[in-house]
């Protein structure tokens, strides 16, 4: 390939490139931001959120993390994007499964994703929503994501 093909070529936007391409670039960017701080779960959800978002706002319509109450019988908003002002939602359904068993659940246009501590614990599931179904290799690059979060330890929810 000669430069002055490259130099005829627009820089491709990420927005452009297969879905895969797309994660590796997130995955990319946060390994470097992550490499240089202490790893903060709070911190961790919204830099994830915001670059998911920024990587995938077409076709995605929703990203964002719900973390579970105290009492685990409810989930609370997290980072998500765009912004909503969510309230807490009940442990039930698809959302419940995930935590329950520790597994992805692509379902259509929308998947969960279960978020581990260290101790392997579920403290909270990422869900997703797309103009477009969710597939298991969505799946498999999420959970790739994820990994830097079983590094940490997240204390159990603590009724009051």
């Amino acid at each position: 390939m000669s430069d002055d093909y490259r130099k005829d070529q627009p820089p491709r936007d990420i927005r452009d490139r297969p879905s895969r391409a797309r994660y590796d670039k997130v995955k990319s960017t946060l390994d470097l931001k992550w490499r240089r701080r202490a790893l903060q779960s709070e911190r961790m959800t919204r830099e994830l959120a915001d670059a998911l978002w920024d990587a995938f706002e077409n076709p995605w319509t929703w990203c964002g993390f719900w973390q579970l109450q105290p009492d685990g019988k409810a989930f609370q908003p997290g980072p998500a994007r765009p912004e909503s002002d969510r309230a807490a939602i009940p442990v039930e359904g698809a959302i419940a499964e995930a935590l329950r068993t520790g597994d992805s659940k692509p379902g259509g246009t929308t998947i969960f994703v279960p978020v581990f501590d260290k101790n392997m614990r579920v403290w909270a599931v990422f869900e997703a929503r797309s103009s477009v179904a969710f597939d298991d290799m969505d799946a498999r690059w999420i959970e790739r994501l994820f990994k830097p979060f079983q590094t940490i330890e997240k204390l159990p929810p603590q009724a009051p």
